[in-house]
C-alpha cells in the first residue's frame, strides 16, 4: 500500500521505514531538510521535502503520494534550533492537526500516531492499561506535556473518515537514544550523577526501537482503531534498573538523593519519572495485534546494548 510517514529519519523511523519497504509498501517520507533526502533514498523511501506546519504544501505532498495510510512519528527532541520540550509539545498539538487535515484532504483511510505510555495517572496500583486516565492534574511542570499527549490522542481517535490508531510507546532504548552507551544517561551514570531518588519507585516500561517499529508494522497489518501500549513485558523500578545498568557500564554504584532535595535540583517532572510513574501493560497489543517483543524483558535488551561498550573498554585496557 502507499504510506506517508512524518518522522522517517527519527528514532523509530530509522528502523520503521526499511521494514515498511521490505514488506512491499511504497513509502513517502517527510523531511524538512534537503540534506536528509539521500538518507531516505538509501532506506528505500521517496523523500518529500516540506514543513509539517506548511499546511498547503503538506496537503499537496500527501495527495501526491496517494497515501492510504499516514503515520505520524514526529517529535522534536533532537532539535538544535529551539527548546526540544516546547517544540515537541507544539508538534503533538499543531503538527498533529496539520497532518490530520492533510491526510483527510488526501482521502487517506488510516492515521497512526506516536504517543507515550508513561504519563498516565500514578494514582492506584498495578500497571496502567489503555483505559487508564492521563495525568491531567499533574504539577505544572508535567501538565503541558500530558495535555499535548491528550490533544494528539483525541485528534487521532476523532479524525473524520479515518480509522485512528494511537501507539503508546514506552521508554525507547537502543542505538541513538539517550540510553545509548555514548549518550547522556550512561554518561551521567558513569559520573555518579544519576542517583536513586527517594525509594526509586518510578516504574519504567522500556521498549527497544526495533520492537517499537515491528509493533507499528503489526498495527498497520491489522484493521485497528484505538489505543495500544507498545512496551516490554517487565516494567522495572528505577531502584532495580539503575544499579544493574551501572554494573553493565562499569560505573560506580548509584548514590541516593532525598526526594525534596531532588525536586529543588531537577524539578517535579524528573522526580515524577524517577519516583512516581507506573509501568504499563502490553496485553492488549499482544492479544489484538499478535505482537511479541524480541526483548520482552529489559535485562536482555540492556545487556545487548551495553555489551559492545564493555568489550570496547576491555580492548582499550
Amino acid at each position: 500500500m502507499n504510506i506517508f510517514i512524518a518522522g522517517g529519519t527519527g528514532a523509530i523511523g530509522r528502523f520503521l521505514v526499511p521494514m515498511l519497504v521490505n514488506a512491499g509498501h511504497r513509502v513517502t517520507a517527510l523531511t524538512r531538510s534537503p540534506d536528509r533526502t539521500s538518507q531516505l533514498v538509501q532506506m528505500g523511501a521517496v523523500p518529500a521535502v516540506g514543513d509539517v506546519y506548511d499546511e498547503v504544501r503538506l496537503a499537496r505532498l500527501i495527495a501526491d503520494s496517494e497515501a492510504e495510510v499516514v503515520i505520524h512519528q514526529l517529535t522534536a527532541f533532537g532539535t538544535k534550533t529551539g527548546d526540544p520540550y516546547a517544540e515537541t509539545i507544539r508538534v503533538r498539538i499543531d503538527g498533529t492537526r496539520c497532518l490530520i487535515a492533510a491526510a483527510h484532504a488526501a482521502r487517506a483511510r488510516r492515521f497512526i500516531t506516536q504517543s507515550i505510555s508513561f504519563v498516565c495517572s500514578p494514582s492506584g496500583s498495578g500497571l496502567t492499561d489503555e483505559t487508564s486516565p492521563l495525568y491531567l492534574d499533574a504539577s505544572p511542570a508535567l501538565r503541558a506535556l500530558v495535555e499535548a499527549v491528550a490533544s494528539l490522542e483525541r485528534q487521532t481517535l476523532e479524525a473524520d473518515s479515518m480509522a485512528g490508531t494511537v501507539l503508546r510507546y514506552g521508554w525507547f532504548f537502543g542505538p541513538g537514544t539517550s540510553y545509548d552507551p555514548k549518550d547522556t544517561i550512561p554518561a551521567a551514570i558513569r559520573k555518579g550523577a544519576y542517583p536513586i531518588v527517594g525509594p526509586g519507585a518510578g516504574a519504567y516500561s522500556y521498549i527497544d526501537l526495533r520492537d517499537a517499529a515491528a509493533a507499528t508494522i503489526k498495527a498497520l497489518s491489522h484493521d485497528t482503531h484505538g489505543i495500544y501500549n507498545i512496551v516490554d513485558d517487565a516494567p522495572v523500578r528505577l531502584s532495580e534498573w539503575l544499579p544493574f545498568a551501572a554494573k553493565l557500564l562499569g560505573a560506580p554504584a548509584p548514590g541516593r538523593e532525598d526526594e525534596a532535595a531532588a525536586r529543588k535540583r531537577i524539578g517535579d517532572m524528573r522526580v515524577y519519572y524517577l519516583n512516581e510513574q507506573r509501568g504499563a501493560s502490553n496485553e492488549k497489543a499482544k492479544r489484538e495485534l499478535n505482537w511479541r517483543p524480541v526483548f520482552p524483558v529489559w535485562r536482555a535488551g540492556f545487556e545487548a546494548l551495553y555489551s559492545n561498550h564493555s568489550s570496547q573498554l576491555c580492548d582499550a585496557v
